[in-house]
């Protein structure tokens, strides 16, 4: 997905958001703005918006002078999301179709998200809202398909929180059939990305192979990604792409990719052809 003008407006918020929850300085607010502001001319738009937001954001990091001001964000979420875990697990046992429950809650999960101007209430609101509403886009069915004709699938994890509802639905997919399982995640920490230690803070390397993209970028970049990294992009039977970063760095591609996302923004709901806030299972054609 190409860069729209509107992301870069959305990319300056981030940044001033991201300054404020790192320093009460104001001055140090408007070095962050002016920075990024000098940057917009030079910004590549045939680039997708993940890299534009990873250039934005290693600029912001050097001049607050914090590599992970949503440290403790994330380990906020994280808690948070765990205390809501017997209650997900309980949610996929007492449906009729636990996968496509797994599924809506792992949609779900990716509203915990600090970088989209989007207001999705609560975890516990998000809970009530995946259970009762459908998906915008629905390709479950060819989900499942897939998985019933996989042995390895690799999940590219989001962000932290959302990781405890992507291991309801990693075990559930091990309740299907045996599968190897490798859950992607960053190399290092940006905005509130999951990285490895996300991943191990909420049990996730119980039920799946923790590994590195190799890359700091808030997507999946496979230019930027380790050779380790595409092997095992390129050998998987099925590819789970959390998130609209996600969504915004592989719509291009055409491997077996399902993109499981919460549309947070205009341009992207547009796109996928769902309104702002739709849950969206989706099939790569």
């Amino acid at each position: 997905m190409k860069v729209y003008l509107d992301c870069i407006v959305c990319l300056l918020r981030q940044s001033l958001e991201a300054a404020r929850a790192a320093t009460d300085d104001e001055d140090v607010h408007r070095r962050v703005l002016n920075s990024i502001a000098s940057m917009i001319p030079k910004l590549p738009l045939n680039a997708t918006p993940p890299e534009i937001a990873q250039q934005v954001y290693q600029l912001m990091y050097q001049i607050i002078g914090d590599s992970d001001p949503f440290k403790e964000a994330k380990r906020e979420a994280n808690q948070m999301a765990l205390a809501l875990y017997p209650r997900l697990k309980q949610a996929v046992a007492d449906s009729d179709e636990p996968l496509l429950t797994a599924c809506k809650l792992a949609i779900a999960g990716n509203s915990i998200d600090l970088a989209p101007q989007f207001n999705y209430g609560d975890l516990d609101s998000i809970l009530e809202t995946a259970l009762a509403s459908p998906l915008g886009i629905n390709d479950y069915q060819e989900f499942r398909s897939s998985v019933d004709n996989s042995r390895h699938i690799l999940y590219l994890g989001d962000n932290a929180g959302e990781v405890v509802f992507d291991r309801v639905l990693i075990e559930e997919l091990h309740q299907i059939k045996q599968l190897e399982i490798d859950f992607v995640v960053r190399e290092q920490p940006i905005i509130n990305d999951a990285t490895k230690h996300d991943a191990i803070a909420v049990g996730l390397d119980k039920v799946a192979r923790i590994v590195s993209s190799g890359s700091s970028a808030p997507a999946t970049i496979l230019s930027q990604c380790s050779p380790q990294m595409l092997r095992l992009y390129h050998s998987a039977d099925l590819i789970i792409a959390k998130g609209q970063g996600n969504y915004e760095s592989l719509e291009q591609e055409h491997n077996n990719i399902f993109f499981l996302l919460r549309a947070k923004c205009p341009i992207v709901a547009r796109l996928v052809g769902v309104e702002v806030g739709d849950a969206v299972l989706k099939r790569q054609s």
